[in-house]
């Protein structure tokens, strides 16, 4: 369905309107206009260490081909496993919208895809 500004008659697309309208803080708060999708494609557990610890790739292969394997690993294995991680705990994810901003899709709290990013003191 094909949308027009109310002000200018302009096409509405994703962004908001060249005259300043924007019919985003009327559906932001009312979630019966629009479904929230539900996304499972979680990063590996590899990559959330990485991106939590701020550790190489390369030097947490390394630590792994020496059998070295930090306990924070296991722990987020286990959460990533358990769907203790999700869109609820990531960066990119305003709750009060439902809404991802790296994906600019309206997304339900228990999705997670695979640009996740934690915050710090998950």
């Amino acid at each position: 369905m094909v949308e027009f500004c109310p002000k200018c008659g302009n096409m509405l697309r994703k962004k908001p309107c060249g005259c300043g309208y924007s019919d985003l803080e009327t559906n932001t708060n009312n979630t019966s206009d629009f479904s929230l999708k539900y996304i499972w494609n979680p990063p590996s557990p590899k990559t959330i260490y990485c991106k939590i610890t701020a550790t190489p790739r390369e030097k947490l292969n390394f630590m792994l081909n020496k059998r070295i394997y930090p306990e924070k690993l296991n722990e987020i294995t286990e959460k990533v496993k358990n769907h203790l991680y999700s869109c609820c705990n990531c960066v990119y994810y305003n709750e009060d919208e439902f809404h991802c901003k790296f994906k600019n899709k309206y997304l339900r709290r228990d999705s997670i895809c695979s640009f996740f990013e934690p915050f710090e003191n998950v």
